[in-house]
């Protein structure tokens, strides 16, 4: 909505039309961080005058988080009721114990102040949310017909903070520091789900002349003044010396970038939306890559589909690197069966046609109730109870880390685990089936396998009609040498090899149009 404004200095024009450009106050309620600082009473200050000049229809909530570390953190929660009180702006005051809470997740003090500073502003403007919606169902007819004409009545609350050019330059650097992708180039956005930023479109040094014009008062924070905090040094120390000796438009410069990169962010996650609706394949907690449409993809794009699977797989973006999407990206021209470990313990396989990403769950089989083990690498034999796998209707999985070598292709190679998996009958068989994994019919099994090497009197299933021979004559047949024989890692039920690895599988327990439950036995390597 464009507004009608009157005549104002060029700063607070720039503010109005930012806000305007970018949609922010479409709600009934605004909340905003007010710490006291001369950028937070900017802010508000102006985000007040631009509700009366226009005549919103608009409720002004500051909120006041006191983090109880500093000396002067009392002092600041004054100001700031007398200043709310002078201008007739209604506050909520939270405490927090801010170095409680960095202790308790493990995080910076700097960190969880903020994390628990956004918790309380989304916490707020829920319950304003909610006394909206019950206004609605409540309030008198005549109320609920003014109500149903205001625009934004119920529109979500909206959530203002008070980041301006100086503080996107500090990120965009940060990030650059650290190593970074796009998203990191467009740093701050000036809307984000609830949170709008309508200082965005001025530096500090605007601010501290609109605070000086208007004779405002604010507090100082002088913990922003040491600068033995990374962030304190790169905004008191590099971005003055830029301006200095580069050129002194470096803020706003690094603030038009970002614009830029923003439209460009843009356009490229619509492009990923298009691929990934083509692309994955979501089952549940599975992601399925298709193989030949990633192959399709420019590197560019194949490489955002990925981060964008990783991420929602795992729920969260935080510590999924480039590196994570490479080695995802390397199962591509690697063969079937071969698989990555991922942060969140997330693992990506690659099968026949698509690459799985999935959340690895582990078993200490020392501790299971239903494994077995002899302990002795020369008898090694795992007795599994397959109704640890059948707990519920969805996929089910068992992964046992252990080391052992097993005889493959003419050579001894080592094996670091198995993975056991229940799931319906809906996959495509050739999707698993690989050198590495074989499917079975989970009803034709007993209720327990045994993984070991051979045994006396073991034989194997060769045809459909349930012939059998002995597992020696199997060796003879395929010519394994006598020294590779005792290396043969076998899936069994009592004396019967399922699966002979590296070897054959049994026509044992094979899946068929009336399995009901596929059984995937993988080894791990």
């Amino acid at each position: 909505m464009k507004l009608f404004l009157r005549p104002m200095n060029n700063r607070v024009k720039r503010v109005y039309d930012f806000i305007n450009e970018n949609n922010m106050l479409e709600s009934a309620n605004l909340i905003v961080g007010l710490s006291g600082g001369a950028d937070s009473i900017c802010l508000i200050s102006i985000l007040d005058s631009f509700i009366k000049d226009n005549n919103l229809d608009i409720h002004l909530l500051a909120v006041h988080v006191n983090h109880g570390i500093r000396e002067n953190a009392t002092r600041d929660e004054n100001f700031v009721r007398d200043f709310c009180k002078n201008k007739t702006i209604d506050l909520v005051v939270k405490r927090i114990d801010c170095i409680g809470i960095a202790k308790e997740l493990g995080l910076t003090v700097e960190e969880a102040g903020r994390l628990k500073r956004y918790e309380i502003f989304e916490e707020l403007a829920k319950e304003l949310d909610e006394k909206i919606g019950a206004t609605t169902k409540t309030t008198t007819k005549t109320a609920a017909k003014i109500a149903s004409k205001l625009e934004n009545f119920n529109k979500p609350t909206r959530i203002a903070v008070a980041h301006h050019q100086n503080d996107q330059a500090e990120t965009i650097l940060m990030n650059m520091a650290r190593g970074t992708n796009l998203k990191g180039l467009r740093g701050i956005k000036p809307v984000r789900d609830r949170i709008i930023r309508p200082l965005l479109c001025l530096k500090r040094s605007e601010i501290e002349e609109y605070i000086r014009e208007n004779s405002l008062s604010y507090v100082v924070d002088e913990t922003n003044f040491n600068n033995d905090y990374t962030r304190n040094s790169i905004r008191n120390v590099i971005i003055p010396s830029f301006e200095k000796n580069v050129n002194s438009n470096f803020v706003e410069n690094l603030s038009n970038m970002a614009s830029r990169m923003q439209l460009m962010e843009d356009f490229i996650e619509n492009v990923t939306s298009d691929a990934f609706s083509k692309a994955v394949l979501v089952e549940g907690e599975v992601y399925k890559i298709n193989l030949k449409e990633l192959a399709c993809l420019d590197r560019f794009i194949a490489n955002e589909l990925i981060y964008r699977v990783l991420s929602l797989a795992a729920a969260a973006k935080k510590d999924i690197y480039e590196i994570n999407v490479k080695d995802v990206y390397k199962l591509v021209s690697l063969e079937t069966g071969k698989e990555v470990s991922l942060p969140y313990g997330l693992v990506a396989r690659k099968g026949y046609d698509y690459i799985f990403v999935e959340k690895r769950h582990t078993v200490n089989i020392e501790e299971s109730q239903n494994i077995n083990i002899e302990d002795n690498p020369e008898k090694l034999k795992l007795e599994i109870d397959l109704e640890a796998l059948k707990k519920t209707d969805m996929e089910n999985e068992l992964l046992i880390e252990r080391d052992f070598d097993a005889f493959y292709k003419g050579k001894i190679i080592k094996i670091r685990g198995l993975r056991l998996r229940l799931v319906d009958n809906k996959i495509s068989i050739k999707d698993y089936n690989s050198d590495y994994a074989k499917c079975f019919d989970y009803d034709k099994i007993k209720s327990t396998i045994v993984i070991r090497y051979r045994e006396a009197g073991d034989f194997l299933v060769v045809d459909e009609l349930g012939h059998s021979h002995k597992l020696k004559n199997e060796f003879i047949n395929r010519k394994i040498d006598r020294d590779f024989r005792k290396s043969c890692l076998l899936v069994c039920q009592d004396n019967e090899c399922l699966w002979v690895f590296g070897v054959r599988r049994s026509e044992s327990a094979l899946v068929s149009d009336t399995t009901k439950k596929v059984l995937i036995v993988e080894f791990l390597l």
